[in-house]
């Protein structure tokens, strides 16, 4: 009596002889999912919070929010104005890469008053005393199918008086 049916061939099927470039093309797969999980665990692709300052003689504008996010993914931002002197209308004006593919969920404290130029957010605080902290939240919801880079400019300003400028960009990944 033999041991394996008549259509099993020993050296192809149990040996598995001549099949050595198809087990490394496995593992080769196998080590590329292995580094996406990696890099996703190490936070490349998203939500981890950096700071971002712009400081001049009379006013100080601190942006606390991710630079990488992910489709789908919830989000805060944090703005924070420290005023050196009195600031009559300050005012945070939020360029279209704040907005565009993303989802307002709320804004607190709720400002004064909330408005568009056309092409950005404008968002008026309370009038600030010198040595007072304003600060605002924003959370965001970031639309499945948005994918790229785009600018998040963070302007600070008196009425029409521009204060300060906080530069930054987002990814947003699948």
């Amino acid at each position: 009596m033999t041991d394996e049916p008549d259509y099993i061939d020993r050296a192809r099927h149990r040996e598995l002889s001549g099949r050595t470039r198809a087990r490394w093309g496995r593992r080769a797969v196998l080590v590329v999912l292995l580094a996406f999980v990696v890099a996703g665990l190490a936070s490349v692709f998203g939500q981890r919070a950096t700071t971002s300052v712009a400081q001049g003689p009379d006013v100080r504008l601190q942006v606390r929010a991710p630079e990488r996010v992910r489709g789908g993914l919830l989000y805060q931002a944090r703005f924070e104005v420290r005023a050196a002197t009195a600031i009559a209308k300050p005012t945070i004006v939020l360029e279209r890469g704040w907005l565009e593919g993303m989802t307002i969920n709320t804004i607190e404290p709720q400002p004064v008053q909330e408005s568009s130029d056309g092409r950005r957010l404008v968002l008026q605080l309370q009038p600030l005393r010198p040595g007072h902290v304003d600060i605002l939240y924003m959370q965001f919801q970031v639309n499945p199918t948005t994918v790229g880079r785009r600018s998040q400019q963070v302007r600070l300003t008196d009425g029409s008086r521009t204060l300060l400028v906080v530069h930054r960009t987002v990814t947003v990944f699948f």
